[in-house]
């Protein structure tokens, strides 16, 4: 049986956090698969990667002023933070003055990198009759197609207008997650939501994928076998056949939830194959540009080769798109006035800012995203954004920060003015 990770309140926005909160025990069994140690380790910053690479193949422990002597004396302190960084997933020991890397860790990982032990954690290709892999233009087709009708959804188009309807898993985890609520006319998104849908495809991804961990733990299920398989199906191979037959019930069942957010594929005409898509292999890799985006655009977070919006110095926005998505997010903040088959038009106006505002997105989210998704010709342009746009967005947003309310106490029925004027 499960055990709980901590109230609502508690529970973590980002991966990292959600491991540094496992107990010691759990943490062994994770660190126990090859496949979730080089998964946690390619989510690691470079500094914390270049930590681990150096202590692997050492079996003695370090002294840390030695390991602090590894960088340049201005950037001794940041060393130091990145191991205390490591020390808190549990990857690094302490004690005396000495560090040394996690033994199970540390075995797992040489496993992992040299092909040994239990290979099977990475999945086991299937050997089917149809062993061909899967056309890449049709896993991303099936995974953008499946990952907008939960966008689309949250923007406030009906489910039957999605390209497939939501299943209740899906909707569980979107009111788990906060990012929706159910209201009087139906589920509608809330101020999370809004944040939600202004970050990157991988941000919105690994949000829904620990909001599932918290849903997994409330049904009780093993939660270290439910992380050791989501860090499986973060290793696996784009576009190749990988058996069922091994899975438990637990992880069969992961597999038919995940499906309907696009991160799993699985043919009809055989059910004993399943293939990632893009949006889950592509999670632990440095580069926001993956495979799939050779096939062209869709209508998800769209990265700087494929940006389509043009701003102006006098906040006037062009947006080269007919996606309905991106359109509707752009109303979150944008003044839209006209539109055209693949244009729209508009303005950032003051209202339009603060209404964003008003529903929890912040300026500097805004400004992120606009930066993302602009046009190839901004992006040739330091700073990409006009600033003088930027710092007006700024300022409408310190506008409703002017106030800030602090605790007071209230005195009175005074005896006498003397004791008043103390």
């Amino acid at each position: 049986m499960a055990t709980q990770m901590g109230s609502e309140e508690e529970f973590k926005t980002t991966i990292a956090e959600y491991l540094e909160a496992l107990p010691t025990q759990f943490c062994r069994r994770v660190f126990s698969s090859p496949a979730a140690c080089l998964a946690i380790f390619r989510l690691l910053p470079t500094v914390g990667k270049q930590l681990i690479m150096s202590m692997l193949y050492l079996d003695a422990p370090l002294q840390l002023q030695d390991v602090s002597q590894w960088a340049k004396p201005e950037h001794q302190r940041m060393v130091k933070a990145k191991v205390h960084q490591l020390r808190k997933l549990q990857l690094l020991a302490e004690d005396a003055g000495s560090v040394w890397l996690n033994p199970i860790f540390r075995e797992q990982l040489r496993n992992a990198l040299t092909g040994g032990g239990d290979f099977s954690s990475f999945g086991i290709p299937y050997t089917g009759p149809r062993e061909a892999r899967v056309d890449p233009k049709r896993l991303a087709k099936y995974a953008d197609e499946r990952w907008e009708a939960v966008l689309h959804f949250m923007v406030g188009r009906s489910a039957h207008d999605a390209v497939t309807p939501l299943s209740e898993s899906v909707r569980d985890v979107l009111r788990m997650s906060r990012l929706m609520e159910d209201g009087p006319m139906g589920m509608q998104i809330t101020n999370s939501g809004f944040q939600f849908l202004l970050q990157n495809a991988a941000s919105q991804v690994w949000t829904v994928l620990l909001q599932y961990l918290r849903l997994a733990e409330l049904q009780n299920m093993d939660v270290v076998e439910v992380l050791n398989f989501l860090f499986q199906l973060v290793s696996l191979q784009l576009g190749r056949a990988y058996s069922v037959e091994a899975l438990t019930r637990n992880q069969r069942k992961m597999l038919g939830e995940l499906r309907d957010f696009g991160l799993i594929f699985q043919d009809e005409r055989d059910e004993r194959a399943f293939y990632a898509t893009h949006l889950i292999t592509s999670l632990t890799s440095s580069s926001t540009q993956s495979t799939e985006r050779s096939t062209g655009p869709s209508e998800l977070t769209t990265t700087s080769e494929h940006g389509y919006i043009i701003l102006e110095t006098n906040c006037r926005i062009y947006a080269y798109t007919n996606s309905p998505l991106q359109i509707a997010i752009l109303n979150l903040f944008v003044h839209l006035v006209s539109r055209f088959s693949n244009l729209v038009t508009g303005a950032i106006t003051r209202n339009g800012v603060r209404q964003a505002l008003m529903h929890g997105i912040t300026a500097d989210q805004i400004i992120t995203f606009l930066t993302a998704n602009a046009h190839p010709q901004m992006q040739s342009r330091t700073p990409v954004l006009p600033v003088t746009v930027t710092d007006q967005i700024r300022l409408w947003e310190q506008e409703r920060n002017r106030l800030h309310p602090t605790q007071a106490h209230f005195y009175r029925e005074f005896g006498q003015r003397q004791y008043f004027e103390r």
